[in-house]
């Protein structure tokens, strides 16, 4: 039986930035971020333009009017291609669809998030295996016949409606589908849904499962589908009624404003972070909803007054002296999201560490443990490990591959404790993740649906000293790559005593201006070339300009 966990929702609003806080148990789980620069896209529909269409990768670039092309996976064009074409093209416009895209709703799902996402990647070792065990035959056949059909339909230029399910995530576009979907409070509209209509899989009664598929039919108008989620069961034909009837005013609205749209254009938005907050996180085990703000006050309560009003007692405005998040204790908890170290109770700890294609963590004893004791001290400490590891994951979003290495047990059985521990950790989280067992060398791979950039990235910026690495490169390491430079530049000038300027960082110069012979006379001796050295606050430790004093030129490159 699920625990029932208390937990709070606290709306921070400082400045231009709105945070809005999970809290379960008094610690904070999941924490959301927007700023005017950084506003969430997820569920975004944007009228776009084909780019370029790459049969090799099965998929088309799409110019949606954000920086970088948008991806659209030939598996995400699904079948609305013919109805969103009639909607922007002209009627003797080329066919651009099929009735055979791949359509992951079908049956009874248990997907009901507000924009659709696809499962992650399986991790490393799985993925491969499933890779071996081609398609054949038949299935191989209609497989190549598919993925030729949808490159010879989108053409460059043509106009496709899609929908933003994956936010563009440092130097990768957006990641998109065509199978549009418009989330509400009871269910996910399927404009082009055919009638299909799914139930989510944690609504375990038969009965009510029924009950809230024949409600919802009876209400669909022809060729839209629906996804129920959750928070329908058990709620009343009326507030699913008018749940639908909001839904379905915001498609006309995207109908009328596809009639004269110009490609790339946004046709239609998401809702507030406030509102998708309580949409996606307004549960029965909430008992408390705090803002800091009249504005966000008042929108949470009138949202609240129409999704769950027996809830409205539960919102409040708050007057502390303290800030929202210090009066609530969790100031520290937001801060810890930078830390690479994490301390556990039992004295352990673990260390985060984030790199271009995974996340690592380690998990560490932090005390010496008697021999004897080695293996039960070990269990424990990755027992608590593996729950603070999920609580991290959620609490920083961290998405794509993460590779757990936890420490060394003897006995298989402690380690199917800590993958079933991690297993069970992993259900509280609405993110998807797919999960293996440990391997003999204790290492844990994991997967988690990876749909925006980690808070750390949203909050941080890249560090102008290392680069991001965390490593900063030796001073001496920068000198003689200078020094090497110069022995290269003197040999291919003709005529001595050429004037130069050195720009380096102030931590460079120091250890040049303490050498036992100033380095300028040094370098003049050696190559008869006359150095001038300026420090330079704007370049790193390991970077260095050569100019030419006469003309004031860089030619740092030319002799690299």
């Amino acid at each position: 039986m699920k625990k029932n966990v208390k937990k709070q929702l606290l709306m921070n609003k400082t400045g231009d930035e709105i945070q809005v806080a999970l809290v379960e148990e008094g610690r904070l789980a999941e924490l959301i971020i927007e700023r005017p620069e950084s506003m969430r896209s997820i569920g975004d529909i944007y009228l776009g333009r084909v780019h370029k269409v790459v049969e090799g990768l099965k998929a088309a670039f799409v110019d949606i009017g954000q920086k970088s092309d948008g991806f659209l996976h030939f598996s995400d064009v699904g079948t609305t291609s013919e109805d969103y074409r009639a909607l922007v093209e002209d009627d003797d416009d080329d066919e651009n669809g099929g009735d055979e895209g791949d359509d992951e709703r079908e049956g009874d799902g248990d997907s009901e998030t507000p924009a659709p996402q696809r499962e992650p990647a399986r991790p490393a070792g799985q993925q491969k295996s499933e890779q071996r065990q081609q398609p054949s035959g038949d299935a191989a056949e209609r497989r190549q016949s598919y993925t030729q059909m949808i490159a010879q339909k989108l053409k460059p230029n043509d106009s496709i409606l899609v929908q933003v399910i994956k936010e563009p995530i440092s130097t990768k576009g957006s990641r998109l589908t065509s199978d549009i979907t418009i989330a509400g409070r009871f269910m996910v509209l399927l404009p082009f849904g055919g009638g299909q209509i799914a139930v989510s899989r944690r609504v375990v009664s038969r009965k009510e499962r029924g009950r809230l598929k024949k409600l919802v039919r009876s209400m669909l108008p022809e060729g839209f589908g629906a996804i129920i989620r959750t928070v329908a069961e058990d709620q009343e034909e009326t507030l699913l009624k008018q749940d639908l009837e909001k839904l379905l005013a915001k498609w006309t609205q995207i109908e009328e404003k596809l009639q004269d749209a110009k490609p790339p254009q946004l046709i239609f938005k998401e809702d507030t972070i406030i509102s998708s907050v309580l949409r996606d996180s307004l549960t029965t085990d909430v008992t408390e909803i705090v803002a800091n703000s009249n504005s966000i006050y008042n929108e949470t309560l009138n949202y609240i007054q129409w999704a769950a009003p027996d809830m409205v007692k539960n919102v409040s405005l708050h007057q502390g002296k303290l800030p929202l998040f210090e009066g609530y204790g969790i100031a520290k908890d937001v801060e810890s999201i930078f830390s690479r170290k994490v301390w556990l109770k039992s004295g352990g700890y673990i260390i985060i560490e984030h790199t271009e294609a995974m996340v690592v963590v380690d998990v560490n004893s932090g005390r010496y443990a008697a021999k004897r004791e080695q293996e039960e001290n070990s269990l424990k400490t990755n027992l608590e490990a593996a729950r603070e590891i999920v609580r991290q994951l959620r609490l920083r979003d961290i998405g794509g591959i993460i590779v757990v290495d936890f420490i060394d047990m003897m006995d298989p059985k402690n380690s199917k404790k800590v993958y079933d521990s991690m297993k069970t950790e992993l259900r509280n989280d609405r993110a998807k993740s797919n999960i293996l067992p440990l391997s003999d060398f204790g290492i844990m791979q994991i997967t988690r649906e990876r749909i925006r950039p980690s808070l750390m990235q949203r909050m941080g910026d890249q560090c102008p000293a290392c680069g991001g690495t965390g490593v900063v490169q030796a001073r001496f390491t920068t000198i003689n790559q200078i020094e090497r430079w110069l022995r290269k530049y003197a040999l291919q000038q003709k005529v001595p005593f050429q004037q130069l300027d050195l720009h380096v960082s102030p931590t460079v110069l120091e250890p040049m201006r303490n050498s036992d012979m100033k380095t300028e006379m040094k370098w003049f001796l050696q190559h008869l070339v006359f150095v001038r050295i300026k420090a330079d606050e704007s370049l790193r430790s390991d970077d260095f300009r050569f100019y030419n004093r006469k003309h004031s030129t860089d030619i740092t490159a030319e002799f690299n």
